[in-house]
C-alpha cells in the first residue's frame, strides 16, 4: 500500500472533516476549520487481485478530508480481491481515467450534510462513462455512531443527494458507515466548538466503524456490481 501525504496538494478551501462532523451546520469557508498542518494525514491507496479469465477489474474512488474514508475504502477493496477481482483503490484527486475498469465504487466523508465537492464533481464530469457501467455509492458519517432508525434516515438523505444530483447514474448500491471522530485533525479552534457540539450530541471521540459491517456490504455488492456487467 502507498500513501499520499496532505502536505504534497494544495487545500483550496478550507472544510470541515467529513467522517466527524456530517450532522454539523456551521458555514461554509470558516478558515478556523482547517486541519492544523502537523496533523498526520494520509490517503490511503492500495492495488489487489490479479485479472484472470473470469476476474473484473474495479475501481475504487474516494473522497475524504482525513484519509479515513480512505481506509474503508482499501477495507472494501481486499474484501473484493477475494472473489478473485483485481481492484484499485484511489484518492479521488489521483483518478485520471475510468475507462478501463469494469465496475465502479465512489465513497465520500459528508462534508456540511452533503458529499464532498470533489465526490460530486467526479461523478458529474464522468457521467457519461458511469451511466453505461456498474456503480456503486458509499458514504461515512458520525451520524451513524447512533443506532436509531433517525440516523441511518439521515444517512440515506445523503446518499440520495448525490442521486438527485446525477440521476443519469443509477448506483446499485449505497453503502452507509460511521466513521472518527479524532480531535487531533481539527484545528484548536474548531476542536473546542466540535467537543462542545459532540458532547450535546452524546458522541465521545472515538473509531465508529463497523469493519464487519463494511466487509458485508463489499461482499454483497460484488454480485450486484458484476452480474449486471456480465
Amino acid at each position: 500500500m502507498k500513501n499520499q501525504t496532505r502536505r504534497k496538494f494544495i487545500v483550496d478551501s478550507a472544510k470541515i472533516t467529513g467522517t466527524a462532523i456530517c450532522t454539523a451546520t456551521l458555514g461554509r469557508g470558516l478558515l478556523f476549520a482547517k486541519p492544523p498542518e502537523d496533523a498526520d494525514i494520509q490517503f490511503p491507496e492500495s492495488n489487489c487481485g490479479s485479472k484472470n479469465k473470469e476476474g473484473h477489474k474495479i475501481l475504487i474512488s474516494y473522497a475524504s478530508e482525513c484519509g479515513t474514508t480512505g481506509e474503508v475504502a482499501v477495507a472494501i477493496g481486499d474484501a473484493l480481491c477475494e472473489d478473485g477481482n483485481t481492484v484499485e483503490t484511489k484518492w479521488i484527486k489521483n483518478v485520471k481515467d475510468i475507462n478501463n475498469y469494469d465496475a465502479v465504487i465512489i465513497g465520500s466523508a459528508i462534508l456540511y450534510e452533503d458529499w464532498m465537492p470533489e465526490a460530486r464533481e467526479f461523478v458529474k464530469n464522468n457521467q457519461d462513462i458511469l451511466k453505461n457501467m456498474p456503480v456503486a455509492y458509499f458514504i461515512t458519517c458520525m451520524a451513524l455512531s447512533s443506532k436509531e432508525d433517525a440516523a441511518m434516515q439521515q444517512a440515506i438523505e445523503y446518499s440520495d443527494k448525490l442521486c438527485a444530483l446525477v440521476p443519469q447514474v443509477k448506483p446499485v448500491s449505497a453503502g452507509h458507515f460511521a466513521g472518527v471522530l479524532d480531535y487531533s485533525k481539527l484545528s484548536f479552534m474548531y476542536r473546542t466548538i466540535m467537543k462542545r457540539k459532540m458532547k450535546k450530541r452524546g458522541i465521545p471521540e472515538g473509531d465508529y466503524r463497523d469493519w464487519n459491517a463494511i466487509r458485508s456490504w463489499a461482499k454483497d455488492i460484488r454480485f450486484k456490481l458484476l452480474d449486471e456487467r456480465t
